[in-house]
């Protein structure tokens, strides 16, 4: 989990912990532990930076742009956070 404060309610903890599990606190910004912003910085790089055409939304430019991020990205962002979760399991710096 991030190290937001609702996450470290106590309430939470247990509830976490009665099921068998533990917590395991984030960094504080890690965006390489979570493919979804990697995801969303391809999109911005591939998202068209002119002003919309008159049958352009901003919605059908920003799918557009998500639609040219290709399986194999996401893929990649998947097994990169993965490399990345074992190091920050492990401790080392981030």
């Amino acid at each position: 989990m991030d190290n937001a404060p609702i996450h470290k309610n106590a309430d939470i903890r247990k509830y976490i912990e009665q099921r068998g599990y533990g917590c395991v606190y984030l960094p504080a910004y890690s965006p390489e532990l979570n493919p979804i912003e990697q995801f969303w910085s391809a999109c911005k790089s591939k998202l068209k930076r002119e002003e919309l055409l008159q049958e352009e939304t901003m919605s059908s430019r920003i799918g557009d742009a998500c639609n040219k991020v290709l399986l194999s990205d996401l893929q990649g962002f998947c097994r990169y956070s993965a490399t990345r979760f074992e190091d920050c399991l492990s401790r080392k710096p981030m």
